[in-house]
């Protein structure tokens, strides 16, 4: 009877010490990235006061000039610091209180998994290192802030011993500066057979006599107003002086004049071959002031 209740004993303090190794080996199962509303980290688990140990958690690869909507972005997590068992983190992207923009894993991400919203380690890992995918808002919804939390682990099986680290960064959307002293190309057009556009837009904040600018062609990097021949020759249909006065705010629309009805219906000069508008590829046409 007393090998029987000692097998027993060693029987559940196995199991025991094996639900610990699990549960602190995996991702954690609820919200603890250090993001908003709770700010709940890996501390709600683990011992220790955060940001007090030789390492650090980072997130590399946030785009440095703001997020670009719809577009991906490969991070990496980086925990670093003294640890006896590897490391593990969570990571958020929101807006205030709200969820912003899809983690996803791809061909590079090992050791991570999914966790609703969040992206986690799925196995501690002594590199400390993961890749993951993060998909930018379909549109604008102001800065995103990634908030992350890190943990190397400390000498013991359980959660003691710990050291906790915390990081968090902003990233606004992508802006284009626009030159509002100039016209610009607004939008090109380069469709099948003769579709081809060209829409010229005014943001200069008053109306601009079009004679100070012409448009220009390069054929195949000839040179501009030039064709490539051969030999590479001036071609007049390459430049096209323009006349008449642009609005603040409004568009100049060239196009082929065997561009396709609904083209032509917008177009403010339609231009016979060879014109700025009898463009492929790889010819370059500039606005010149």
């Amino acid at each position: 009877m007393l090998i029987l209740q000692n097998k027993t004993k060693l029987l559940a303090a196995i199991v025991c010490f094996l639900s610990i190794a699990i549960a602190n080996s995996g991702g954690p199962s609820g919200n603890y990235a250090n993001n908003a509303p709770s700010y709940n980290n890996c501390t709600s688990c683990h011992s220790g006061a955060i940001n007090t140990g030789n390492g650090a958690v980072e997130i590399l690869g946030l785009p440095a000039d703001g997020y670009v909507p719809g577009e991906s972005y490969s991070l990496t997590i980086s925990v670093t610091g003294t640890h006896a068992r590897g490391y593990g983190f969570q990571m958020a992207s929101q807006t205030g209180n709200d969820n912003a923009g899809t983690f996803s894993l791809g061909s590079s991400s090992e050791n991570a998994e999914l966790n609703g919203n969040r992206v986690q380690h799925s196995t501690r890992t002594i590199s400390g290192e993961w890749i993951v995918e993060w998909l930018a808002p379909s549109s604008n919804v102001g800065d995103v802030t990634f908030s992350i939390s890190g943990m190397a682990t400390g000498g013991n099986s359980g959660n003691g011993g710990d050291d906790v680290y915390t990081n968090a960064g902003e990233v606004p959307a992508f802006i284009p500066i626009v030159d509002s002293e100039n016209l610009f190309f607004s939008e090109y057009i380069e469709g099948s057979s003769n579709n081809k556009v060209l829409e010229i837009y005014n943001p200069t904040g008053s109306a601009v006599d079009l004679s100070e600018y012409k448009v220009q062609q390069s054929n195949n990097g000839a040179g501009w107003g030039m064709d490539d021949g051969p030999p590479p020759a001036v071609e007049p249909g390459f430049t096209l002086q323009l006349s008449g006065t642009l609005a603040n705010g409004e568009v100049y629309i060239l196009s082929a004049d065997a561009a396709s009805g609904v083209f032509l219906a917008q177009a403010d000069e339609s231009l016979s071959y060879p014109s700025v508008c009898h463009y492929n590829g790889d010819d370059a046409v500039g606005l010149f002031h």
